[in-house]
């Protein structure tokens, strides 16, 4: 690594994540030292909290100059609009905004020149997972979900109850990281970016589509949490039942995901 005088300086790692944090920088740099970060923190924004924006604010203003006011339901509506419906775009915003993680290094061999260096392999594939991470939480769900408590507020006349909706919060990071992870483990397997997009975008809308026909396995997964997600930052009550299935299984699939991508990696020819 360089410092701000040009001059080489020595980085202290662990031997088996050797390269992780030029890697990490390399790859923060290509979301924060470019238009990606305040193009895409403009787009989220805008899509999410202005889905909240008319259910919670232009649909009752309309329906009250009709003589029917709304002001709870309006309320539910934004919750729902933005966990269940923002969650479930979000999701679809990973896959494709990580759909070229790593399938592009390796088709145009910047992959094989950076694993030539004395990087470890598993260094190369978590610097792409946290960086890519950060990103996520920060521009698609840490801003947006920010504007929508504030709107939440203002809707309400007060403070919205702050510790559910975090826990809401919360699941969906965990719901995104499931998508984040697969596509990780895609693009380590398979070489073909139709084939990780089409993988991909069947896993996250086939449960969606036909969950009555899934209804077993829906719990199995994180299919239900932005569904769930609006009841618990409501400060309803979920029975455990319900909830902490599919939340261990997601982040038990997170770790399976991020642990055969590691392991394909490792045994893949360049």
């Amino acid at each position: 690594m360089m410092d701000a005088n040009g001059e080489l300086k020595r980085v202290k790692e662990w031997v088996w994540m050797r390269g992780f944090a030029n890697l990490y920088q390399k790859e923060s740099r290509a979301w924060w030292s470019t238009r990606r970060w305040w193009i895409n923190g403009l787009l989220w924004l805008g899509l999410l909290d202005g889905l909240v924006v008319t259910l919670m604010f232009i649909v009752p203003a309309m329906a009250e100059a009709a003589g029917t006011p709304m002001p709870v339901v309006a309320q539910a509506l934004g919750l729902k609009a933005f966990f269940e419906v923002g969650g479930l775009a979000i999701a679809i915003g990973v896959v494709i905004l990580s759909q070229d993680l790593i399938i592009d290094e390796k088709q145009t061999g910047l992959a094989e020149w950076l694993l030539a260096k004395p990087v470890q392999r598993k260094a190369y594939l978590l610097a792409k997972l946290f960086s890519s991470l950060v990103s996520v939480l920060l521009l698609l769900i840490a801003l947006p979900g920010a504007a929508a408590y504030g709107l939440l507020c203002l809707r309400s006349g007060d403070l919205f109850p702050l510790l559910p909706y975090l826990a809401a919060m919360g699941m969906l990071v965990i719901y995104s990281l499931f998508y984040l992870t697969l596509m990780l483990m895609l693009g380590a397997t398979l070489s073909s970016r139709k084939a990780i997009l089409g993988v991909a975008l069947g896993i996250l809308l086939i449960p969606e589509l036909f969950s009555t026909l899934l209804a077993p396995l829906m719990y199995a997964g994180p299919w239900v949490l932005a569904k769930l997600a609006p009841v618990v930052a409501s400060s309803q009550l979920v029975p455990p039942g319900q909830l902490w299935p599919p939340l261990l299984a997601t982040a038990l699939w997170c770790v399976v995901f991020t642990c055969a991508a590691i392991l394909k990696f490792e045994r893949t020819e360049f």
